[in-house]
């Protein structure tokens, strides 16, 4: 019996900043294109009312689940000559990252000509690791306006394998997992909620990136079963964390290292290796060594132990004789880092390549973090290294103490000079060692009280204050950095 759902669904916007989203080898920022190994076989066909339809077969290893596009319109050319259709993978991080997204995003370009555009998407049910053919849902993404928004209606006819339903002439479509998706947003999907052995299936690190050695050790039935907390014994078992973190990634992890590891014969991969799939990760090493960390990642972007990571704190362990070789954002624990970042009795020593850019020697990109007792002993590029990440040594190496002077003028606040050489500049200020505030300074010439007032300031207390500015040289290189004197200010 053909099965039809029509769906209405509570339509969800997402407007908001995004972070951690760079380059690779086929994607830019705000942009699309087509993944050159994708294969094709497209066909047109006229109905009674004169509506054509421009069907794509298509085929991408990586993303198997979408396998026909078609665009049913009013169009009084030829419809292929007025409208481009094509699944979109690799596509812009942001949207390939999506959480729950099934198959490829599909993009349609189509002139004015064409009207009342129908998009049908015909999936392999095979492909869907688990996911209830009823939880299939279309999004809609104008990622230029920051919208993410589920279509209200839709026709999926589960016979057939399609779902259908309105689609607009300049436009990205995703299919989802509702329930994944929901979940992740905070929403009520709980009637879609169902019970799936997720070590059946391939992940999307295992489709689409080399895992190197990393699942020819894994026990992936290990791995789920000891979440979120891992003591780990053998090179084994912390592979089967990487596992772990790269397919599954439902919580944060907590390691601990039970002995010295010898890593060296094995071609190794960062635990963490996108926005969705990232690490946040504290590892206790308990005094043990992990030697021989090879990782090879060429081309590869977010390299390091960990990849991409959202929190990393580390203590009590040593790693030596590490080779790291990756593309942009690559480090010794973390090629890219955002969040928490605190190291205490750690020492790395190796060698790290990648682009000069975004390559430091505990992290890539990310800033500073909290160091103590740690000991970094690497080579970044064949060159002695003694930063903590690229954004320390763009910040120490570029230090421009001319550019603003601070003072205190009579009504005891600090003031800055002008200086029409920086546009993006910020207070910095802290209490001894620690941040407290990064404030943008583009309109305000001196620090108001409401901002003490906010940090709770204590009178008579002293604080240390300077501006910091982004910076881009002549060749190319850029950052945050010190753009006037250090300011010791007594509240």
């Amino acid at each position: 019996m053909k099965k039809k759902f029509l769906c209405l669904f509570l339509c969800l916007s997402l407007a908001g900043v995004f972070s951690g989203c760079g380059e690779d080898l086929f994607k830019i920022q705000g942009k699309v294109y087509d993944n050159p190994s994708a294969t094709y076989e497209d066909s047109i066909t006229t109905d009674e009312n004169g509506y054509q339809t421009y069907s794509k077969k298509i085929s991408i290893d990586q993303k198997p689940e979408i396998t026909n596009i078609s665009v049913t319109a009013e169009c009084s050319g030829n419809i292929k000559d007025e409208c481009d259709i094509r699944a979109n993978y690799p596509a812009n991080a942001i949207v390939e990252q999506t959480v729950g997204i099934i198959g490829s995003p599909v993009e349609i370009s189509a002139d004015d000509t064409v009207k009342n555009i129908t998009l049908t998407l015909t999936y392999n049910e095979d492909y869907l690791r688990g996911v209830p053919e009823k939880n299939i849902f279309p999004m809609y993404v104008d990622y230029y306006n920051s919208i993410w928004q589920i279509i209200e209606d839709f026709e999926l006819d589960t016979d057939k394998n399609t779902i259908s339903f309105p689609a607009k002439n300049e436009a990205i479509y995703l299919l989802l997992d509702i329930y994944q998706y929901g979940t992740a947003m905070g929403m009520e999907v709980s009637k879609y909620a169902y019970e799936n052995d997720i070590t059946l299936y391939k992940s999307d690190w295992e489709r689409e990136r080399d895992t190197g050695d990393i699942m020819k050790l894994a026990d992936k039935k290990w791995a789920v079963g000891n979440a979120p907390t891992f003591h780990v014994s053998t090179p084994q078992q912390l592979a089967s964390v990487v596992y772990y973190v790269n397919a599954v990634n439902e919580q944060p992890i907590e390691v601990y290292l039970e002995n010295d590891l010898d890593l060296s014969q094995y071609d190794w991969k960062p635990m963490g290796w996108n926005t969705t799939y990232g690490a946040n990760l504290i590892f206790h090493g308990q005094n043990h060594t992990i030697n021989g960390l090879n990782i090879n990642c060429h081309g590869i972007q977010d390299v390091g132990f960990t990849g991409y990571a959202r929190n990393i704190i580390m203590d009590n362990v040593n790693f030596t004789n590490a080779n790291i070789t990756g593309w942009r954002y690559v480090g010794g624990f973390s090629g890219e880092c955002y969040g928490a970042k605190k190291f205490t009795n750690v020492s790395l020593s190796g060698t790290i390549y990648g682009n000069d850019e975004d390559t430091g020697g505990f992290i890539g990109s990310g800033g500073s973090g909290i160091c103590t007792n740690c000991t970094l002993d690497v080579t970044v590029n064949d060159k002695p290294c003694r930063y903590f990440s690229y954004d320390d040594k763009f910040f120490m190496e570029n230090i421009d103490e001319t550019a603003f002077t601070l003072s205190v003028n009579e009504k005891n606040r600090v003031q800055r000079t002008k200086n029409e050489k920086y546009n993006r500049i910020d207070w910095a200020i802290y209490d001894g060692d620690k941040p407290l505030l990064k404030r943008g300074a583009e309109t305000e010439t001196e620090i108001k009280d409401s901002v003490w007032e906010y940090l709770k300031a204590e009178k008579g207390k002293t604080y240390t204050i300077y501006m910091e500015a982004y910076k881009i040289n002549s060749d190319g290189t850029s950052g945050y950095t010190r753009v006037s004197n250090i300011l010791e200010y007594i509240y």
